[in-house]
């Protein structure tokens, strides 16, 4: 998923690096323009790949509400977070596929707007991000199941990357450096600390997984 995700945005639609919050709506405007097939074609990837969290992000909620032995506070929490995620990284990308459905037959200020749009809301949607690492972390740190379903070191690598991704939440209040959405901090780092998170979190549900399953058969 992360794979196919990151070439749609990053390769095809070309926004890695993310366009800088302080460039003219004249520059913004020109790299829609110039760029708007591949943009387009990106974007659809994006909305393609980004549906594959829904089996992932339940087998998470399930995974949890093994630990809690029912629908718990933990497990139902995780599940409205990942209710909300999805369709959170999917409007941005629909807002994007307006910016580039017509860019040569607008004013740039607008163009602009939309691109403002996009960004503020794909960064800005870390606190969903940050819901779900804490619930893990919790479940992690409580879990007693036999075989167990979250390592003691997964719930602090939640901790951490919950810590890392909490810049994105100020994206809204700076224009530009390290906290704006193409800084080191607001950007960067949380994408990286994300994306060892999707590792990690498929390495041990797929273990966790095959645990119980030998279990149960024997």
């Amino acid at each position: 998923m992360i794979i196919l995700y990151g070439t749609s945005l990053s390769g095809i639609a070309r926004m890695f690096p993310p366009l800088s919050p302080v460039a003219s709506p004249e520059e913004i405007a020109e790299f829609y323009i110039d760029h708007k097939i591949w943009i387009r074609i990106g974007i659809a990837g994006c909305l393609l790949t980004s549906v594959i969290a829904l089996p992932f992000l339940a087998t998470i909620v399930l995974r949890i509400r093994r630990i809690e032995g029912q629908w718990g506070m933990l497990s139902m929490t995780q599940l409205f977070a990942a209710t909300i995620f999805v369709p959170a990284l999917l409007f941005p990308f629909l807002i994007m596929a307006a910016a580039a459905f017509r860019p040569e037959s607008r004013p740039p200020d607008i163009t602009q707007a939309l691109n403002d749009v996009f960004w503020l809301m794909f960064i800005g949607i870390v606190g969903t991000i940050i819901v779900q690492n804490i619930t893990l972390a919790i479940a992690s740190f409580i879990d007693k199941t036999d075989p167990q379903t979250f390592p003691r070191w997964y719930g602090y690598l939640n901790l951490w990357v919950a810590l890392l991704s909490l810049p994105g939440c100020v994206v809204v209040v700076f224009n530009d450096g390290p906290l704006a959405w193409h800084g080191v901090f607001a950007f960067y780092i949380p994408g990286a600390a994300l994306t060892i998170w999707l590792f990690s979190t498929s390495y041990v549900l797929n273990r966790g997984i095959k645990a119980q399953q030998r279990a149960e058969a024997q």
